[in-house]
């Protein structure tokens, strides 16, 4: 294939934008020059080394050059991996990334000047180039504003082009983005969707996978998208960023975000889980529906309670996966097991009655196949919108004529009609003679009751106003 100039490069008809991925060895700011490329915060950083583990990727849109590309994180490669407990799977998450790169940025420190780690992760970069096909290696020396900063030693390296740069203040990107303006990619021609995983704006819902620490959440999304596209541990606290899976079922195109997972703040580790903590907060404003993962050999915990509460807050819907139910049926006793969990989850999620439950093992495949029709109801039910005839003809026969609690002054409430004002999530608005506090708790309970047995909704939290005429 001829090579192209970028802009060519882009409108040419291929199933994917360039693909950048940048590497390095660890704590050298390639998670920093991912967020100022990307102009986001996406990726945690720290001074702390083996912070990034799993490879992050998100779709630029709005660049200096006005085309998007894909840009791709990875985590620290090279000898430090040698004594890290995760070496084996970040190096495998590295090299599947460089496999489908366009242009590869590698990341070293020009204020050490240049280290032998960095020597060493060229090596391994090059022995694992795409043979097929050109991938140019721009490297970009980061702390150019360091008074020890020195560029002189990285030209024996010899790869393409060299950039003096600092992540942290936005110094000397001016001439990256000019050259990559300029730059030629010998981009192979995709015969089918390239299986690696972004961030999409056209996706029809996202996707929450929430749970504590070590409850399988990367190893579900690894199923589900058939990727091994996120490190997967024993060791709890594996993943820290969130990272992205783009699945597609019967017309629907979801993102599937994995998330830290979540533990007490006394347990937290400050720098890095605190900033994670934060990053799914945001998300969740963002987001549809909340996977949350549960372990059925240990039953619904405390804080599993509590991930199902700030869910709820979030305004998300919800579904709750009972992992490793696996264990429950291989115990010694399965039916005393059965039954610990059965009373711990009647005693954790009762205010959770409209939340679909299931019994999946993420390790062994069982029930795995009722996630994405699950999913499909969840994001059918958070759109639904209900006629205006229909919701009145429910009005007048059960809510209407419904007696309400007393109010001070002994005023008798009166309820004139309802309507739904919104989708995602499906809200509704009561006109009344009172004010909206003085309407009763449990009577805001009964009218979504009422909601939920006459049109489902299943999964989905309702909000409901009362609006004095």
């Amino acid at each position: 294939m001829k090579n192209l100039d970028l802009p060519q490069l882009l409108e040419a008809e291929t199933k994917r934008p360039p693909k950048i991925v940048i590497v390095g060895r660890a704590n050298v700011g390639k998670s920093t020059l991912f967020n100022r490329l990307s102009q986001s915060r996406r990726a945690i950083v720290g001074n702390k080394e083996g912070i990034t583990v799993d490879r992050q990727e998100i779709l630029v849109e709005d660049t200096p050059i006005n085309k998007p590309f894909a840009l791709v994180d990875t985590g620290g490669v090279g000898g430090s991996l040698e004594d890290h407990f995760l070496g084996d799977e970040i190096e495998a998450a590295a090299e599947h990334a460089i496999e489908n790169a366009d242009l590869i940025l590698f990341v070293a420190d020009g204020s050490v000047g240049l280290h032998s780690e960095d020597e060493k992760v060229a090596l391994w970069l090059r022995k694992r180039l795409p043979r097929k096909r050109s991938v140019p290696v721009w490297a970009m020396i980061n702390k150019c504003d360091r008074k020890d900063f020195d560029m002189s030693s990285f030209y024996s390296l010899g790869f393409d082009k060299f950039f003096d740069i600092s992540c942290e203040h936005n110094v000397g990107f001016s001439d990256f983005w000019e050259d990559l303006s300029q730059a030629k990619f010998a981009l192979e021609e995709l015969n089918e969707e390239s299986p690696d995983v972004m961030e999409q704006s056209r996706a029809d819902a996202r996707i929450l996978v929430l749970g504590r620490p070590n409850m399988g959440k990367s190893s579900l999304i690894n199923k589900l998208t058939g990727i091994q596209a996120h490190v997967v541990s024993n060791v709890a606290g594996t993943t820290r960023d969130i990272t992205t899976s783009m699945i597609s079922y019967q017309g629907y195109d979801w993102n599937l975000h994995d998330t830290a997972g979540l533990r007490r703040p006394g347990r937290r580790e400050r720098q890095v889980e605190w900033v994670a903590g934060e990053k799914i907060k945001k998300m969740a404003k963002k987001s549809d529906i909340a996977l949350i993962l549960m372990d059925s050999s240990e039953g619904v915990t405390d804080m599993d309670q509590s991930i199902c509460g700030f869910a709820m807050d979030a305004g998300l819907s919800m579904a709750l996966l009972y992992n490793k139910w696996d264990l429950v049926e291989g115990a010694e006793d399965p039916e005393q097991k059965a039954w610990n969990f059965q009373r711990t989850e009647d005693l954790k999620t009762d205010f959770l009655q409209w939340v679909p439950r299931l019994k999946i093992s993420a390790k062994t495949g069982m029930g795995l196949n009722q996630i994405l029709p699950t999913v499909r109801k969840l994001a059918e039910a958070r759109n639904q919108r209900i006629q205006t005839s229909t919701l009145n003809k429910v009005f007048e026969e059960k809510i209407q004529n419904r007696e309400h609690p007393g109010v001070d002054g002994a005023l008798r409430v009166k309820f004139y009609y309802l309507s739904q004002v919104a989708t995602n999530p499906p809200e509704f608005i009561m006109f009344t003679n009172v004010d909206a506090n003085r309407i009763h708790f449990s009577f805001r309970r009964y009218i979504i009751n009422v909601l939920r047995d006459e049109f489902g909704f299943e999964g989905c939290p309702l909000k409901i106003h009362f609006k004095k005429r």
